[in-house]
């Protein structure tokens, strides 16, 4: 059951956004702090499950390259890759942080710096070096590369041939990513987990946006196309729709089952998906109408901490706990 209504999120994120697309979001005790549930074991999950180990972070790139993180490695390739068990494996620091992708690169923060990884041709030759360790990294469409940690409110952006620019940001950060918006900059937002907020950020003039609280506690983001946002309010049961073609917006929200984390989005069918850890099941919402209406349920493996949607809809789930690479082939077909 919800602990928020979705009317009371909007409104909430309506007058923050109001009272000055500010900075200066106040911390509750009651708020943030969000981490994954423990799931029970799952019956019946749909699709096929291919076999693996416990997956820490997982993107996809080039429409259908999977990038795999366990606790000390990188697993690079196709669903029949995986199936096949052929896919590229490459050592990482079990400190490296969140795994993020851009056009057919792999970025992937760690003390050292950033590595950018050639999905068709996986290796660990490119680092573009940091003046610190650095658990987040987004790289822009237009090559520019800002990082950040889970330590230092700011952001630094690097761009080729120029010293690199700090600035800072409203908290520490916990993911950051970069979404494609049409005949515009990329936008590029970052949350806090400790605080649930998220935040758009001015890159081009290198400088913090606008910061909006995300319900009672948020969970993950995915991007979509032109500044959309899929992201999951776990303490408040909730699946929130963002825009940060502009300035950040809360566009609509709606109640899920319980304890949601996973989130993504499926472009060709119009689908923000988002999983329940508590429930074991993955549910598609079509927001066409203004508000999220679920569209499709599916049943997931145990401990669904990581989704991705490739190029034809099919739907991956990754577990944290060795229950496997979930395939679903295109639900909405």
């Amino acid at each position: 059951m919800s602990r928020l209504l979705p009317a009371t999120a909007l409104l909430a994120s309506t007058a923050l956004l109001l009272s000055a697309c500010t900075q200066g979001v106040t911390d509750s005790p009651d708020m943030g702090k969000a981490t994954p549930a423990v799931s029970p074991a799952a019956s019946n999950p749909d699709g096929q499950v291919i076999e693996f180990g416990n997956i820490t972070d997982m993107e996809v790139t080039d429409g259908d390259i999977l990038g795999v993180r366990t606790e000390d490695a990188l697993a690079i390739g196709t669903v029949s890759d995986f199936e096949a068990g052929s896919q590229v494996e490459l050592d990482v620091d079990k400190q490296c942080g969140d795994l993020t992708a851009t056009g057919g690169t792999f970025v992937l923060p760690c003390a050292d710096g950033v590595y950018l990884i050639d999905a068709k041709d996986p290796d660990l030759d490119e680092l573009r070096a940091t003046d610190k360790p650095v658990t987040v990294a987004a790289l822009t469409s237009d090559d520019q590369l800002l990082v950040g940690n889970g330590e230092d409110e700011e952001l630094t952006i690097y761009r080729e041939g120029e010293e690199p620019e700090t600035f800072t940001v409203a908290g520490p950060n916990t993911q950051l990513i970069a979404v494609p918006v049409i005949d515009r900059h990329d936008a590029v937002v970052r949350t806090w987990n400790e605080n649930t907020t998220i935040q758009d950020v001015d890159y081009p003039n290198d400088r913090e946006g606008a910061t909006l609280r995300v319900g009672l506690g948020v969970g993950q983001m995915a991007g979509g196309e032109d500044g959309l946002l899929v992201v999951s309010d776990e303490m408040g049961g909730q699946i929130a729709i963002y825009n940060a073609d502009d300035v950040i917006r809360l566009q609509m929200t709606a109640p899920t089952d319980e304890n949601p984390w996973a989130v993504a989005w499926d472009s060709s069918n119009a689908l923000a998906w988002i999983t329940s850890l508590t429930e074991n099941t993955l549910v598609g919402y079509k927001i066409s109408e203004g508000v999220p209406e679920e569209e499709q349920r599916l049943n997931t493996i145990a401990d669904a901490q990581n989704l991705v949607v490739l190029s034809d809809s099919t739907l991956v789930v990754a577990s944290a706990t060795g229950d496997g690479i979930q395939i679903i082939d295109n639900p909405a077909s």
